[in-house]
């Protein structure tokens, strides 16, 4: 079979499984869901088996295939996560002239007029997954709920759709910084490939609406503008990944080192002054303190997919038959932190395309950490390892998918230890494995 041939019918397979995946299985039926998602990998994986050096017609080739199956993502209500009811209440309160972070949706509710009045309707609330907590979502993300429920004030789907071409937008601007990188620092074409046609990507980034896309985006722009000296937009494009996401803000430590502590600092000041002036519509004291809780919440009170977290809890468990998480829960964030900023000062490689390992690396820590790992938390993993040497994002990006198990008996949600083994041990195995290799070989790059 030749390679023309062998693309074809890897592509038009890739398509079926997408519409399976995307229109067709929801989360609870797992054991076809994850067959599907399993057999998308192992087509990707032949996608990815090209030579170490392609020609420009092939590489176009597997963009516009990359841009395809995103394409075909936007259309599709998410069946994996129903986030975007959240998305489309905050935008709806926007729409309406009112502040979001300021009421928790009952309060909206309890008044029917008031609700109605607002545009609120009960299929919005009754589709909430966290009624009773305050929204969380950062100004960059209330502008897109915003367009997505003024622009379709009265179609669910047709908001949906709106949001994702943001989405669907970011991505487009990611696979070319991608590429554009990896082509300015000599590195393999192919490892492009790694992001563009990695089937979990496709499907948790536009297919299920989340927005790490545009953090990836704009860390990816902030990186780019960095290697080119452009250091003042560079804090712009920072900026606008913290007022998408928040958790950008831990990249900073890794200007020190490259910048010095002058510069560093005023960077750092800069992106702060930027990201102030991005939540200044919609800030006062009671949106800090709902957005302080919030944040309260997730990290002291949510739990899912953990690693470390979920070690502490069961020797807790074990020694003394309670959840000490709860008190250790401060420190583990500090010992995070603390490891972020050791990270940064020990580096020995501050060159500017050693940037996306850093981050990497960062990020990794701060998963690490985590009481709450969500499949698609991994996607910024996945982007920052197709610019560098390590490959265990990917293997994470191919096992993450198995924590949907926990959905299988809606609308309980149980974990199971024997999954999280499944997924972990394999991963940190490679890691430690890369690791090694990169101690002994710091210029080799590999394709694995």
């Amino acid at each position: 079979m030749n390679a023309r041939t062998q693309t074809i019918l890897l592509a038009l397979a890739s398509t079926a499984l997408y519409v399976g995946v995307l229109y067709l299985t929801p989360r609870a039926d797992f054991g076809l869901l994850i067959t599907q998602w399993g057999t998308l990998f192992l087509l990707f994986w032949g996608f990815t088996r090209t030579d170490s050096q392609f020609t420009n017609r092939e590489l176009s080739i597997y963009a516009s295939l990359a841009v395809f199956f995103r394409l075909l993502a936007v259309f599709a209500l998410p069946l994996l996560s129903d986030d975007y009811f959240r998305f489309i209440w905050d935008g709806t309160l926007l729409g309406a002239g009112e502040n979001p972070f300021l009421q928790l949706p009952a309060t909206y509710m309890a008044d029917p007029a008031l609700a109605e009045s607002l545009g609120l309707r009960s299929e919005l609330f009754e589709g909430l997954n966290s009624p009773e907590y305050f929204t969380i979502y950062p100004p960059v993300l209330q502008f897109i709920f915003y367009v997505g429920a003024s622009l379709s004030p009265d179609s669910i789907y047709g908001a949906v759709v709106i949001m994702k071409l943001f989405v669907f937008a970011a991505e487009l601007g990611s696979l070319w910084l991608i590429y554009r990188l990896l082509e300015r620092w000599q590195k393999p074409l192919k490892w492009f490939l790694l992001y563009a046609l990695n089937p979990f990507v496709i499907i948790e980034l536009t297919g299920n609406l989340h927005f790490e896309a545009l953090m990836i985006f704009f860390l990816l722009l902030t990186v780019y503008w960095l290697d080119q000296n452009r250091l003042w937009l560079s804090t712009t494009a920072l900026a606008l990944a913290v007022a998408s996401k928040l958790l950008p803000l831990i990249v900073l430590p890794l200007m020190i080192k490259r910048l010095g502590w002058g510069k560093a600092i005023l960077y750092g000041a800069l992106v702060g002054l930027w990201t102030l002036l991005m939540f200044l519509p919609i800030m006062d004291w009671a949106t800090f303190v709902h957005i302080q809780e919030s944040i309260g919440l997730y990290v002291n009170v949510f739990e899912f997919n953990a690693s470390i977290w979920y070690l502490i809890r069961g020797i807790g468990y074990w020694f003394v038959d309670f959840n000490i998480i709860r008190q250790a829960g401060p420190t583990l964030s500090i010992l995070v932190m603390l490891s972020i900023l050791g990270y940064a000062f020990a580096e020995r490689k501050t060159a500017w395309q050693n940037m996306p390992s850093s981050i990497l690396w960062v990020y990794l820590i701060y998963l690490t950490g985590a009481s709450i790992v969500h499949p698609w938390y991994v996607s910024t993993l996945v982007a920052f390892g197709a610019l560098s040497r390590f490959r265990f994002p990917i293997l994470w990006s191919a096992l993450v998918p198995l924590t949907y198990f926990a959905y299988r008996n809606p609308p309980a949600v149980e974990e199971s230890s024997w999954i999280l083994l499944l997924e972990y041990l394999p991963v940190a195995s490679l890691l430690v494995y890369e690791r090694y290799l990169a101690s002994k070989k710091p210029s080799t790059e590999t394709l694995s």
